[in-house]
């Protein structure tokens, strides 16, 4: 019998990742931070409202995130890949804190469409800033799940790209999204009228707040 390592051996499966050195993975982090640190920002911010701990957050994402680059193979586009180890992480850490504060969730069907009162109404949403506190206090009431749909959504990703991510159908997030797009349309539209805003544009403000976000 051929030893594992003769060559008439045949050895079947995917070859092996080829190893890359600290240096380049340092590199290789730092040039993925340029491009999507923003966006790992606002999504700290989406998951955790705790300041200080959102930053604790941040930086669980961060080292996930250079931990997992060893292992990218380029089987999906660097964006959905920055994306899923993000989202896991941050639905790992507000899980143990659903657990430490005893919060509830809710899902997007049971999202009222009208905002508690007691967080103003639509009519009071003068500023950008005012939106962005309206729409970040929306989605904080969400399960995980949910919350990673709205928050691809709101990043501009389309449906097969949000079910790489997320495990979903395509057509299970395109039912998610089109649930999104009404509440947004309710919630965020301070004249009421039945817009329907579309994801990376001025009818939200959510990509607007570039910086900043997990301070």
């Amino acid at each position: 019998m051929a030893r594992p390592d003769s060559p008439s051996t045949v050895i079947s499966g995917p070859a092996p990742i080829a190893p890359v050195s600290q240096a380049a993975r340092d590199t290789q982090f730092e040039e993925t931070l340029d491009l999507y640190g923003s966006a790992l920002e606002r999504l700290a911010r989406a998951w955790e409202a705790d300041p200080d701990t959102r930053r604790d957050l941040l930086q669980e994402i961060h080292i996930a995130l250079w931990r997992s680059l060893e292992a990218f193979d380029g089987r999906c586009s660097l964006r959905t890949w920055v994306y899923r180890v993000a989202h896991n992480t941050a639905s790992s850490h507000v899980t143990r804190q659903m657990r430490l504060r005893k919060r509830e969730w809710v899902g997007l069907e049971e999202l009222p469409e009208v905002p508690d009162p007691a967080a103003g109404t639509t009519a009071d949403l003068t500023t950008n800033q005012d939106q962005i506190d309206l729409l970040y206090a929306m989605i904080h009431q969400l399960k995980p799940l949910d919350r990673q749909v709205m928050l691809a959504y709101l990043e501009g990703l389309d449906a097969a790209a949000t079910a790489e991510i997320t495990g979903l159908s395509a057509g299970n997030v395109a039912t998610k999204i089109h649930r999104i797009k009404h509440l947004l349309a309710q919630r965020m539209n301070p004249a009421g009228a039945p817009q329907t805003p579309q994801s990376g544009t001025a009818a939200h403000p959510y990509r607007t707040h570039e910086k900043g976000g997990a301070q």
